[in-house]
């Protein structure tokens, strides 16, 4: 049984983007929840402090 070879070499070509692409979407998607969260913190910082200083000026 002769295997094809062509067949075989663009198979392999088409599952490894495929593999590329998933791998690097899975890393936008971890960086932008990293982003997400570093934001919200910082958001809460900043309305922790307001709060505080809102409430000694009272």
């Amino acid at each position: 049984m002769k295997l094809n070879n062509k067949g075989f070499a663009i198979s392999t070509v088409l599952y490894s983007l495929l593999i590329m692409a998933t791998l690097i979407l899975f890393l936008l998607i971890g960086n932008l929840s990293f982003e997400r969260r570093t934001t919200n913190d910082f958001v809460d910082d900043i309305t922790d402090e307001l709060n505080a200083f809102a409430n000694e000026h009272s």
